[in-house]
């Protein structure tokens, strides 16, 4: 028995005892599928960066920002032996902030009090 438990273990005992499932850790061939997929997906933001520079609209062009903080998440949840396909992107807080600055700039839209899942209120 150790002494000390990592926040993964952790938050396993925590969604156990609320009877929730706990998150699987994945093997090396699905972290080899999630290494590759996030190749491609940097592949696509450089493309779409690269078609985006010849559009005369710097809103749209900035959309790519909002492609590189998804990527970096996947890449540090693969760090933390997470799955990002499953258990989702988890954002530092700078990241949200830079989300809700990219929202309104680019589609001036202040999501900093909308809920998931729920629209807007007009």
């Amino acid at each position: 028995m150790s002494l000390w438990k990592t926040e993964a273990e952790l938050r396993a005992e925590k969604a156990k005892a609320s009877g929730a499932a706990a998150p699987a850790k994945f093997d090396a061939a699905r972290k080899t599928e999630l290494d590759g997929l996030l190749k491609r997906l940097a592949g696509i933001a450089a493309v779409f960066q690269m078609r985006a520079d010849a559009v005369p609209v710097p809103a749209f062009r900035r959309i790519r920002e909002l492609m590189d903080i998804y990527i970096a998440g996947g890449i540090r949840a693969i760090g933390e032996g997470k799955d990002f396909l499953d258990q989702g992107v988890r954002l530092s807080d700078q990241e949200i902030a830079d989300v809700h600055k990219l929202m309104r700039d680019i589609f001036h839209l202040d999501v900093a009090g909308i809920d998931a899942g729920k629209p807007p209120q007009k």
